[in-house]
């Protein structure tokens, strides 16, 4: 089912008094050239609105793009016979990389794009178990984007239906035949404890009995095995449903034994209680803080997010404009460490890169590639949990000498120069630096932290940039711009800075 929520208006000049720079840094996946500008006169309030909107109305998706991109919206059977072709297997690992990308550097909707990389780690799902690939392929376009800013309610009910899902967390297993219990408590256990109520400070609001209750409740959830056109969707198995009488969460779920043929309806009807449960509501708030505002989510701000998620009834938007309102946020500028996705795809927006569009460009391989040294490569966290949302995760030694490294080799173009020249993601490094040509290298650098980078740069970072670019502060701009080397590592060492590596 999906239902659109109810946004209610935030004060007229809360979100208005914000800082471009911080909206940027937050809201998107970081700069492009002429964003400030485009904020600026659409006015920032209305701006944020416009993001907030479930539906996108009026903003401009990178869809277009993907044309071609077939297997994003085959169905589950379609796409398990292009696994099967020769070269389909691989087929289908780039076209959701080369999409999300694409999506994510070129996209308007770019709170939208953000919300949803964030569920898609809240119901993370490891794409590379045995074959779950070609289910993750479709099911990310029908189970997080069409409610990324929707209800959550709606959105836990597609990832319970979600066969990817079941198949990764054994779902598939868990029957009760002929009595005999053979239920597989996995994914009841994570869709407590990751899923809806969380655990908070080593506390948790369900019980094993809990779990081993839900698991019961979710019996005979399944695959349809059939050979027909909806093979591999979600099916229910009354066989393989447990019956028996089930009480969870200290009695705020029930029911009594039921006959042959009952039950999903129950396990659907538990979906509508964990979503709607006072955990769910801290777990959400807290992950949803801990993304926009700090790594240590302030405590008071989690509660107050958490009663608004209630009371609109798990709308998401909502929320997410309570906690653009609040003073932690005002106060949060470069609070939060990016992950190398974020990383990435805020050096080729800065850097306006062109990506190739088609869907077999061998240019994604290279960008997978990049993130897989870094550590975050996509779909790819075999745990159930998601990628980390904490810096110190992604700034060890080693990190911070590949984060460095990569900003590098984005600014000079050496990032994907082994494929052909059509295949090649490239930026005019040139072309956005030809306005600041006709001052000095120390306003050059300047002007290039605040535009390309969105940040303000001191004067001793400025001296310390001009030194390891090999030139004096005050030659002439020409003397970097003129030199595409040159520029590209003054560019990349922007990049190095911890004011770009931090939002």
């Amino acid at each position: 089912p999906t239902t659109t929520p109810t946004i209610p208006g935030g004060p007229a000049t809360g979100l208005g008094a914000l800082p471009v720079e911080l909206i940027i840094d937050k809201l998107t996946y970081g700069v492009r050239p002429g964003l400030k500008q485009q904020i600026l006169t659409r006015g920032v309030e209305a701006w944020v609105e416009d993001q907030l909107d479930p539906h996108g109305r009026g903003v401009p998706d990178a869809e277009a793009r993907l044309v071609g991109y077939s297997t994003l919206t085959n169905t589950h059977r379609q796409n398990y016979d292009v696994m099967k072709t020769n070269g389909g297997a691989e087929r289908l690992l780039q076209e959701l990389d080369h999409a999300t990308l694409q999506r994510a550097v070129y996209s308007e909707r770019q709170l939208y794009e953000v919300m949803v990389d964030f569920w898609v780690n809240h119901f993370n799902v490891w794409r590379q178990k045995d074959w779950t690939g070609f289910l993750v392929s479709r099911s990310h376009g029908t189970v997080v984007r069409p409610h990324a800013l929707g209800k959550f309610s709606d959105l836990l009910w597609a990832s319970a239906h979600d066969t990817s899902m079941l198949y990764y967390l054994d779902q598939v297993a868990s029957v009760v035949v002929n009595g005999e219990r053979r239920v597989n408590e996995n994914y009841a256990r994570e869709i407590l404890e990751l899923h809806t109520l969380g655990v908070l400070d080593s506390e948790q609001a369900y019980t094993e009995a809990d779990v081993r209750g839900v698991a019961s409740l979710l019996s005979g959830w399944s695959i349809n095995w059939d050979d027909s056109a909806t093979r591999y969707d979600f099916k229910f198995n009354p066989w393989g449903h447990d019956l028996s009488a089930i009480s969870v969460l200290d009695g705020a779920f029930s029911r009594p034994k039921r006959n042959y043929g009952q039950g999903l309806a129950d396990g659907e009807a538990l979906l509508g209680v964990l979503a709607r449960h006072p955990s769910t509501a801290r777990h959400l708030a807290t992950k949803l803080c801990r993304r926009f505002v700090g790594d240590a989510p302030p405590l008071g701000l989690v509660q107050s997010a958490a009663q608004v998620y209630l009371d609109h009834d798990t709308a998401i938007a909502p929320v997410l404009r309570h906690i653009f309102l609040s003073a932690e946020f005002a106060a949060s500028g470069d609070s939060k460490v990016r992950r190398p996705f974020e990383l990435l795809v805020a050096q080729l927006r800065a850097t306006a890169a062109s990506m190739p569009t088609l869907a077999t460009s061998k240019s994604v391989k290279h960008l997978a590639a990049a993130l897989d040294a870094l550590g975050q490569p996509i779909f790819e966290r075999v745990s159930p949990d998601g990628y980390p949302d904490v810096g110190r995760y992604w700034t060890t030694s080693d990190s911070l000498l590949k984060r460095w490294h990569l900003g590098g080799v984005v600014a000079t173009n050496t990032l994907t120069s082994q494929t052909k020249a059509d295949d090649r993601v490239r930026c005019d490094l040139a072309a956005l630096i030809a306005p600041y040509t006709a001052g000095t290298v120390a306003e050059l650098v300047t002007s290039a932290a605040r535009d390309l980078a969105n940040f303000a740069i001191a004067a001793d970072d400025v001296e310390a940039l001009c030194v390891e670019t090999g030139v004096a502060a005050n030659s002439p701009a020409t003397t970097v711009t003129s030199d595409p080397i040159r520029l590209g590592f003054l560019v990349g060492l922007l990049f190095a800075h911890p004011q770009f590596q931090r939002r």
